[in-house]
């Protein structure tokens, strides 16, 4: 079991993973906290004063081993289809290694959050986190993988900000597609998860969890429901496939002029795979690491709408 004298570190802590992770890690454990700019340094600092915030490349071997000196344990959130993912994810798993093998080394647990089937190659962010899993795997260290699904709060969040004003017509568009059939995960149910295993430790030593609240449904059912729950009607804009990428770049990069042609690759790549198969998993697993029911649409929407009261 983890104590409250243990260093964890989380890597991309001010992203959507990290944002409801650290919440359920602060009160508990030393923390240091690793980012890539220096506007979420100062963010993070302000709203955690008490962890250390460290602004890294994790492209750079050294840095990643740096961030893990005197580390109990790391979770490791890789940058979205960056074009290095897997060569972050071969640095921060070398870096856990040398940190295992001093001496005094007090380094016991490395946690990386993947994605749910990463056998699905076709898709290069899923092969690159597949690469990661194996070297983590072949390591000699005690890990556990998080395959979590589509991330809910990332594809509705914003219909749920703009719901309050009833003169805004509401308008749902995605990289993923309305006739995309895939399991989501709330954000929430993902953190609870990651924190539990983080406190649990040795219990989940060797384990790769798929991670999903709702099974498999298309969007186009998803935006129904989430418009039943709000009382509002949602428009579908439905996109072609280059406007899809460029959707996601947007999201990920802020604009596609500002997005590595590799990343624009693995883009392309990911909305074409979800146009035709989607992304499948069962929500079991992750009923039972929480030890209740996974949260629903309509639970997960009425919750947002009481946080923004």
């Amino acid at each position: 079991m983890a104590s409250k004298d243990d260093l964890v570190v989380v890597t991309c802590a001010s992203g959507k993973q990290g944002s409801h992770l650290v919440p359920l890690l602060h009160t508990h454990y030393r923390l240091r906290l690793v980012v890539n700019s220096s506007a979420s340094a100062t963010r993070l600092q302000q709203q955690y004063p008490s962890a250390e915030v460290v602004q890294a490349d994790l492209a750079q071997p050294n840095d990643c081993i740096t961030i893990l000196d005197g580390a109990t344990a790391v979770y490791h959130i890789g940058p979205p289809i960056h074009p290095h993912e897997k060569e972050i994810g071969y640095n921060m798993i070398d870096a856990a290694v040398l940190e295992a093998a001093k001496p005094s080394s007090s380094f016991a647990h490395f946690v990386f959050s993947s994605v749910l089937n990463t056998q699905l190659r076709k898709m290069y962010n899923h092969d690159d986190k597949r690469y990661i899993e194996e070297y983590l795997i072949e390591s000699g260290l005690n890990f556990t993988i998080l395959q979590p699904a589509d991330f809910l709060d990332m594809t509705f969040v914003h219909l749920i900000q703009q719901s309050r004003d009833p003169s805004v017509q509401l308008s749902w568009k995605s990289p993923l597609g309305p006739e995309s059939k895939s399991s989501l995960v709330t954000l929430k149910d993902l953190g609870e998860a990651g924190a539990k295993v983080i406190g649990e430790r040795e219990r989940h030593y060797q384990s790769i969890y798929p991670l999903v609240s709702i099974g498999p449904i298309f969007y186009r059912e998803a935006v129904r429901r989430l418009a039943d729950t709000i009382g509002r009607n949602i428009e579908i804009e439905d996109l072609s496939l280059e406007e899809r990428a460029n959707f996601l770049c947007t999201l990920i990069f802020g604009s596609v002029e500002a997005t590595p042609v590799r990343s624009r690759d693995k883009a392309e790549r990911l909305v074409l795979f979800y146009q035709r198969r989607g992304l499948q998993g069962n929500k079991n697993v992750l009923e039972w690491l929480l030890g209740r029911e996974s949260t629903d649409i309509e639970t997960w929407a009425s919750n947002q709408l009481k946080a923004e009261v």
